[in-house]
């Protein structure tokens, strides 16, 4: 160890908390010249330093104007944040590293240990969630709406086989084998005289499907592409981790009888990959848990100001800058990996194949191209196109940025929405567009002569309606396309957007009820219920965020949107499922990403799929009991309940 760095709460109250920041030097040699980089999810007042010059760029500060540090010597200031206490160890410092002033200003990381945040708090015990000795027999989740346990088992072998299925199930039976090839280590074959059977009914409902598992036999029947991947699934969590013969891989399947269909139809999550780059292995392992818990939707969150990750031939800046970020980028280090190049993007074949992928499994994929804010990638990697050098306005974003939001007076942004949204649009099949909308800040085009006189022409009295202005273009484009563009709650600023826009509600269930009442259709996703970047438990070790509050397991299964609202309420016919997210700020390797989701990701599937009178927290944990077999087998990292 050379250098170490301390955080320590020395001050505290509800809306604000004082630290000490401490930097030792543990070698014999001085530091001359020099400066420290740091990792900081929180705005740093600047003049509230009492030794040395703060800058921040998002999370990313730089601390200059310091004295020399003597060999075995001690840095130290104090500053302050305007926010609540902190209660999670990961609210401290993330990363870190010196630089030494050079002539090129080419920056030479130099390592520092950081200490674990001293948070001047009492210890909080974990949070658990005990589960009951005996695992349900059928662990279906999410629950199936009507199911008859029948006597016997069937048995999946070498021998086994399945028929020739109608075109509408292809998508399921390529599914199902791809994983009975892993249990079997042998392909399933496809023949006249197999003993799985997939069969059109016309009756089913459009996702609704009917499986029955008797003795020699499997019965699939669907109406749909999706009912028939909605019976694999139950399918597949009918077959056992281990196999009842080992000699032979032989698996023993229940006999069952089950009717059944989605509450709602729109069973969603959302990943980001603009914080963190998430490789497509990693997503199509995603993938495969989704169809297995019946979602129906992978809401791909591919740009942010942190990072560009589609590629757009129009610009090939995007990605071969917009992608990255470092210390000698020209994208600055966020959130972890704070010493060296880092990010990805994924090629439009790449898309193509987990788009196909997806689909086998009865997944819809809907980009998010995030506008007018979270576009400091886009805005950096294209100046000439999307600066304009005479909008003088301050402000500072919610992630503290202060230059990541497009301008609605230069023709640039539009060539640049018009460019991009047509690449998007060819490259996804789904009938959806996600454009954002979210958290542009106050301030912004204010001291802008361009869209003053933008604001001028058009009558507008307050700067949100540019905001509307910009999103009724982007608006009539997707339509223009044949497709219908989505938004967060925000969209709705400015009132320029028509009511054929779905809204994603993530700040309240008010904001959604708000929405629901202006008469837009909405999809529930408020954060307090169901993102899965919130920590899982109270005690200071637990991973995570806490913006939102804590969100044990128990909190995610009791979620039900709108309770307040009657089912008989005709305004209820306007909310069109749920959804859940992962935002990756602080996930950046699959370990992390896997503990964050599960089993969290087995409750949202029940909220989302059963009927509210057939949910059950005791009868959920009995069946979660019986699924964690299966997360071990497959090498899932998910959060113990006990």
């Amino acid at each position: 160890m050379s250098y170490r760095l301390d955080l320590t709460v020395i001050n505290k109250n509800e809306h604000e908390s004082r630290f000490a920041l401490s930097l030792h030097n543990l070698t014999d040699k001085p530091l001359k010249d020099w400066s420290l980089h740091f990792l900081f999810n929180r705005y740093v007042k600047p003049d509230s330093l009492s030794n040395g010059v703060v800058s921040q760029t998002g999370s990313y500060c730089t601390i200059t104007q310091t004295d020399n540090l003597a060999e075995n010597g001690l840095f130290y200031t104090e500053f302050t944040v305007g926010t609540a206490p902190f209660t999670l160890y990961d609210d401290g410092i993330l990363d870190a590293f010196i630089s030494i002033a050079s002539a090129d200003e080419f920056i030479q990381p130099i390592s520092v240990d950081i200490s674990r945040i001293d948070l001047d708090q009492p210890a909080v015990e974990r949070y658990n969630t005990p589960l009951p000795e005996q695992a349900a027999e059928i662990a279906l989740i999410p629950k199936p709406n009507k199911m008859a346990r029948l006597q016997g088992y069937f048995h999946i072998n070498r021998h086994t086989a399945i028929t020739t299925p109608p075109t509408l199930a292809q998508g399921a039976v390529n599914w199902l084998q791809a994983e009975l090839k892993k249990c079997l280590n042998e392909s399933v074959a496809v023949s006249p005289k197999g003993n799985i059977h997939f069969a059109l009914n016309k009756d089913i409902a459009d996702e609704g499907y009917r499986l029955l598992v008797e003795n020699d036999n499997i019965w699939i029947q669907a109406n749909s592409a999706s009912g028939f991947v909605y019976a694999t699934s139950s399918l597949l969590q009918l077959i056992p981790s281990l196999p009842s013969h080992k000699a032979d891989s032989t698996y023993s399947i229940p006999m069952v009888d089950i009717d059944d269909q989605p509450h709602y139809g729109y069973r969603g999550m959302m990943l980001d990959c603009g914080r963190h780059f998430h490789p497509v292995e990693r997503i199509k392992h995603l993938l495969d848990q989704l169809a297995r818990f019946k979602f129906n939707t992978f809401h791909w969150h591919l740009t942010d100001d942190e990072g560009w990750r589609i590629e757009i031939d129009a610009y090939p800046e995007l990605t071969r800058i917009g992608a990255w970020r470092g210390p000698n980028e020209t994208i600055l280090p966020q959130f972890t990996t704070i010493s060296q190049r880092y990010g990805g993007f994924y090629s439009k074949q790449e898309i193509r194949d987990v788009i196909a992928y997806a689909a086998d499994r009865g997944i819809m994929i809907i980009p998010e191209i995030d506008i007018p804010g979270h576009c400091r990638s886009a805005i950096l990697s294209l100046p000439d196109l999307l600066i304009d050098p005479e909008d003088k306005s301050v402000y500072r974003s919610i992630q503290n940025y202060s230059d990541n939001i497009l301008s609605p007076a230069l023709k640039g942004t539009y060539s640049f929405i018009s460019n991009v949204l047509n690449e998007v649009c060819e490259l996804f099949p789904a009938p959806y567009i996600h454009i954002g909308a979210d958290e542009v800040p106050v301030g912004v085009w204010t001291d802008s002569p361009a869209c003053q006189k933008l604001m001028a022409e058009h009558g507008y009295q307050d700067p949100k309606e540019l905001q509307g202005h910009l999103l009724r273009f982007t608006e009539e484009l997707i339509e223009s396309k044949g497709k219908r563009m989505m938004g967060w709650e925000e969209a709705t600023h400015g009132e320029k957007v028509s009511k054929n826009t779905i809204i994603f509600s993530w700040q309240s269930e008010q904001a959604g009820l708000e929405c629901i009442q202006k008469g837009y259709d909405i999809v529930m996703q408020p954060a307090q219920a169901t993102y899965l970047d919130l920590a899982q438990g109270y005690s200071a070790d637990e991973a995570g965020v806490d913006w939102a509050g804590k969100l044990p397991l128990d909190k995610v299964y009791n979620y039900y949107p709108l309770s307040d609202l009657s089912e008989q309420n005709s305004e209820r016919k306007h909310i069109l499922g749920i959804q859940t997210a992962l935002w990756s700020e602080l996930v950046n390797n699959q370990s992390r990403f896997e503990y964050m989701i599960y089993p969290r990701l087995l409750a949202v599937s029940e909220i989302c799929w059963s009927e509210p009178k057939h949910r059950n927290w005791d009868d959920f944990k009995a069946r979660l009991k019986g699924q964690l077999s299966y997360l071990d087998k497959a090498g899932i990292n998910y959060r113990h309940c006990e």
